[in-house]
């Protein structure tokens, strides 16, 4: 389960990147394929209302997608620590208190106190 998850994180990851490039990028295209500079869109230009539209509205319904998928990436990943660290019977928490690090078991009796 942990590899799936792992792939899939940077399945997320490398998908999301790739697509903010391409949105983020369209100009390019139009100096790639100078052709495509001929046409209008609504009255202006092709080759200037295209890029503005798909690289800041593209990009940011791509972040928005991007922050729903890794909040529930995040959720899966939660629901996964939590299902493992029950599993092993024992829970341990570290606390930072006042620059020093307390280790704590699930019933709250402090472990070892390390200074750091």
């Amino acid at each position: 389960m942990r590899e799936k998850l792992y792939r899939k994180e940077v399945l997320i990851t490398v998908g999301f990147a790739l697509s903010l490039i391409l949105t983020g990028h369209t100009a390019t295209l139009f100096v790639i394929f100078p052709g495509l500079q001929t046409g209008t869109i609504w009255g202006f230009p092709t080759h200037y209302l295209v890029p503005i539209l798909v690289g800041w509205f593209g990009v940011l319904l791509v972040c928005v997608a991007m922050a729903v998928v890794c909040n529930r990436f995040d959720d899966e990943l939660e629901e996964y620590v939590q299902t493992h660290k029950s599993a092993s019977g024992h829970e341990t928490e570290r606390v930072v208190n006042d620059g020093a690090i307390e280790d704590t078991t699930a019933a709250g009796s402090p472990g070892s106190h390390v200074a750091s």
